[in-house]
């Protein structure tokens, strides 16, 4: 057998498998897709796209919800040799008119051959619409494997999307170099809610699973949000071995996912928690919750533009925290596998190299000279390494600046979601200019479970934050639960929050 040199590759090579691949699980209804049949449905919708008019060298828009209709059409694409770009779906019906906008405007920047989307979601688009796979397959196309997998447009958390340009080569590198760590094979068996047109959805469950073949059952995102207690459920029922969410995830299962009756999570062996800051208090809450060995919920990093993972740490490992400018900073475990990192610069920039990088933004020249320097992938976060371990400190374009000190947005969010009992992602902390003064003022921005706290818990947070850090901000804005916006991960947006919040009262 040759290797596998595509993503493509992968699925042609697993189609001969008799085995369990993908469960989508709504509500109570279980739709299972083996490999076998994802690879007829993948060669139905390229047939499909075909007639569309789409051609090697193409793109095609993919937005479908979790399904096996998203899994035909991104691969679908690959066989004919164009390139799908997954793009977010709406989490609820109702958000589709208010996201339109955005996914039109994506839709064209991506510069679509097709979009692949169920009937009626979208009115219109410059591109055909495709709604369903051909009766009839057809054969694929050769790839390279240095022609892209798919582009995956970031998620646009500190500032416009950007579409990073991924090669079957690199998103291969980072399946294997991220099992190899985790040590997948044949006999996990996975669980996730994530969106599959996120990364972290994309590479780290569906293809991770499809190149060491392992079930996985998914959830919508919908669903956790609305009942998170059901992804324990399936945890529980399918003796799930491996999961992944970022931290507020895990978060929610803590606040609203009831008692830990019932629950039975003993043979999970690694829940990975990445995409937004990990917080000590979640690993800890969530281990002691479901009586987890320690070093089950593992702390990990990376980005889009590195395809996905740059560190993780390895199951059962429990490394100390870093002390850092009063808080304690998890480890999120060693460079992965064919993955260089150095720290750069007096701010302590992480860069990163190696054999997944992106091959730069799609038709964005400036800011891919940017991004990669010299054969390395400036991140725009902050961190140190230390005893071969790195620690995510924060983000340099999200310090905010008072009285002629820096401090990061994650240590001031940090101590106002303890101060009033919020959630780490209920908080947003961020700068905005004030033309009386020629300074800058700190807003403070905290989601409440109960409105009506009101004026004390904002002298709760303008004290707190005096006694810890020595800074006052100027404005405390009090909102309810999911007024911040967030992108389709769940991380907070600072610039738009700065937009909604940050005017003049």
């Amino acid at each position: 057998m040759s290797p596998i040199s595509t993503v493509a590759g992968a699925l042609a090579s697993a189609a001969g498998s008799p085995a369990s691949w993908l469960t989508f699980h709504q509500g109570r209804v279980a739709r299972p897709l083996g490999f076998a049949e994802a690879w007829d449905l993948a060669r139905r919708w390229a047939a499909a796209l075909r007639a569309a008019g789409v051609a090697a060298g193409g793109r095609v828009a993919v937005v479908q919800p979790n399904g096996p209709e998203f899994v035909g059409a991104f691969f679908g694409a690959q066989l004919l040799g164009a390139t799908p770009v997954p793009l977010a779906f709406p989490v609820v019906a109702a958000a589709g008119e208010r996201n339109h906008a955005a996914l039109t405007g994506l839709v064209r920047a991506a510069d679509v051959a097709a979009v692949a989307a169920p009937p009626g979601l979208v009115p219109r688009f410059d591109a055909p619409l495709v709604t369903a796979p051909a009766e009839a397959p057809v054969e694929p196309v050769a790839a390279d494997a240095e022609d892209a997998a798919f582009i995956q447009f970031t998620s646009g958390s500190t500032g416009r999307p950007r579409g990073a340009v991924i090669s079957h080569r690199a998103a291969l590198a980072s399946a294997r170099s991220m099992g190899a760590v985790l040590g997948f094979c044949e006999r996990d068996v996975g669980v996730s809610w994530l969106p599959l047109f996120h990364d972290m959805g994309l590479v780290g469950v569906l293809l991770c699973s499809l190149l060491f073949r392992f079930p996985v059952h998914v959830m919508t995102p919908g669903e956790f949000l609305l009942r998170p207690r059901r992804w324990l459920e399936l945890l529980s029922l399918t003796r799930a071995t491996v999961t992944v969410a970022p931290n507020f995830g895990y978060e929610l299962a803590l606040r609203r996912a009831g008692t830990p009756e019932g629950i039975d999570l003993s043979a999970l062996r690694c829940a990975l928690n990445g995409s937004e800051p990990v917080h000590r208090a979640t690993l800890d809450g969530f281990q002691a919750r479901y009586a987890l060995r320690p070093g089950t919920v593992l702390p990990v990093y990376g980005l889009a533009e590195n395809t996905l993972g740059v560190s993780f740490s390895a199951p059962g490992a429990c490394v100390p925290d870093l002390a850092w400018q009063g808080r304690a900073v998890p480890s999120v475990g060693a460079p992965l596998p064919g993955v260089e990192v150095s720290i750069r610069g007096e701010a302590g920039e992480i860069a990163v190299r190696g054999k997944s990088l992106m091959s730069g933004y799609f038709r964005d020249p400036e800011a891919t000279a940017q991004a990669l320097r010299d054969g390395w992938l400036y991140t725009g976060d902050l961190g140190v390494l230390r005893d071969g371990q790195l620690y995510v400190t924060g983000r340099e374009k999200d310090l905010v600046i008072k009285n002629g000190q820096k401090f990061h947005a994650y240590d001031i969010e940090r101590v106002v979601a303890a101060a009033v009992d919020s959630p780490p992602s209920g908080v947003a902390a961020f700068s905005v200019p004030n033309d009386s003064t020629g300074s800058e003022d700190l807003v403070v921005v905290a989601e409440l479970r109960r409105h009506a706290q009101g004026a004390d818990a904002a002298r709760v947070i303008r004290g707190r934050l005096l006694e810890e850090l020595g800074v006052r901000p100027e404005r405390v804005h009090l909102v309810g639960p999911g007024a911040l916006p967030r992108t389709t991960s769940g991380k907070l947006r600072r610039r738009a929050c700065a937009e909604l919040f940050g005017r003049p009262p």
